[in-house]
């Protein structure tokens, strides 16, 4: 059943089949949406400065290094520190599933 996995979940976002299966290149994933996003924000009235816009992985290897320097520094200076929190697990997908990350339930706390 495809209707709950990554596959479905792009398919009803209107991505046509036949290049569903690119999306298992992250850069892929990179080259396609950022555009989709930038037209959304416009379409709601956003008045944001495109001349200048960033992804922060290796395909903008400076931009990257930049940011990784600032949470570096951000860390040494005790402003970010690493600690533990509940999520939601799904022993299905095998991986943890956020409040953001649901298409239904959201809301709904950890359980045991």
């Amino acid at each position: 059943d495809k209707k709950g996995s990554q596959w479905g979940v792009l398919a009803s976002m209107g991505v046509p089949e036949d290049e569903i299966p690119r999306f298992t290149s992250a850069d892929y994933w990179l080259g396609y949406f950022p555009p989709i996003a930038r037209e959304d924000l416009k379409s709601m009235g956003c008045k944001i400065d495109w001349r200048r816009s960033f992804i922060t992985t290796n395909r903008s290897v400076y931009y990257d290094s930049f940011v990784r320097w600032q949470f570096n520094k951000l860390r040494a200076c005790g402003k970010v520190r690493f600690g533990k929190r509940y999520t939601i697990y799904s022993p299905i997908d095998g991986q943890p599933c956020a409040d953001h990350d649901r298409s239904q339930g959201e809301g709904v706390g950890p359980q045991e």
